[in-house]
């Protein structure tokens, strides 16, 4: 009896430490030994290897797609690979002076302290050296003349409030909300107006690319962009091939790849959305219903009859 104590004490010690991997077959004991269990492992893992086939095949035999990684749109077709550059120089420079205001905010703000630290003082400082050097260098860029005029304002209210940061080692709440209200239509005008860089180069680019396709491969055009998770939502480039593929929504023929900051990886996102999409038109009659969780019709209709108390 204290020995069968103990080694119930052993199995549930080494299964809290992760050091068992089973599954007990219905109404049996669990047993130590090591075959696999036939439904669980076996066929299972069978349906795993199946799986990753099915997306070999897949990349194996690739219709044409766009890449977007970073600044650029990467034409895959036939192997070959054609690249533009959609957010030229003049883009970037808006974005860079938008920046400043916001670098400032977040610098002044995280974490809240009064008097600033000796640290965060020389970093304040440091980066108004920087801010200097960039303002410096403003009437050689590629502004116009409203552009300039506007980026002049963006600078010169950001000096005044880090001047006076650094002066006093503190910055006080209104003052810093006034700073960011009086920002914003600022920084908007420059975030419009880089739009309109992109958009252009966007709309020259599909144009063309469109003249090269046939009507077959225009229409299976996929298009695959690589990116960070906060810009996802309503992205710039998104919204453009939503209104070119005429497609409702990110997931079908566009795929946004989330953090996957190589292109083997994006491209595996690819066809794991052109299997699912198969499967999900073969069993449900909707090519997107995979794209939800399986389990998500039925997790709703059980909440929905077992209420939560309050």
């Amino acid at each position: 009896m204290q020995k069968s104590k103990r080694l119930s004490l052993t199995l549930i010690l080494a299964a809290l430490l992760g050091g068992l991997n089973y599954a007990p077959v219905f109404g049996q004991e669990p047993s130590t030994a090591s075959a696999p269990d036939p439904l669980l492992d076996a066929l299972n893992s069978e349906f795993r290897a199946e799986y990753q086939q099915a997306l070999a095949a897949t990349l194996a035999q690739p219709g044409p797609m766009i890449l977007e990684e970073g600044d650029k749109l990467i034409l895959v077709r036939n192997g070959e690979r054609t690249t533009v550059n959609v957010k030229p120089v003049e883009y970037h420079e808006l974005k860079a002076v938008a920046h400043i205001p916001l670098a400032l905010f977040v610098m002044l703000s995280f974490p809240q302290e009064a008097p600033f630290s000796a640290d965060r003082q020389q970093r304040l400082q440091h980066y108004r050296e920087l801010m200097a050097g960039a303002h410096e260098s403003l009437p050689h860029r590629h502004f116009t003349p409203v552009q300039l005029k506007r980026q002049e304002k963006i600078f010169g209210a950001s000096f005044e409030l880090l001047d006076q940061a650094l002066a006093k080692g503190q910055v006080s709440a209104p003052t810093l909300k006034n700073f960011t209200r009086q920002m914003a239509p600022l920084l908007l005008a420059n975030v419009a107006d880089a739009t309109a860089l992109e958009m252009q180069e966007l709309y020259k680019t599909a144009a063309a690319w469109k003249q090269q396709l046939t009507p077959a491969e225009w229409n299976a055009l996929h298009m695959v962009m690589i990116g960070p998770h906060m810009p996802r939502d309503q992205g710039c480039s998104i919204q453009f091939f939503e209104r070119l593929f005429r497609e409702p929504e990110e997931g079908k023929r566009i795929i946004y790849a989330e953090a996957l900051w190589n292109e083997k990886d994006a491209l595996n996102l690819l066809a794991t959305h052109v299997v699912d999409e198969s499967a999900g038109a073969a069993f449900f009659g909707d090519p997107m219903r995979m794209h939800r969780d399986l389990l998500a019709d039925a997790a709703k209709a059980y909440l929905d009859s077992h209420p939560l108390e309050k």
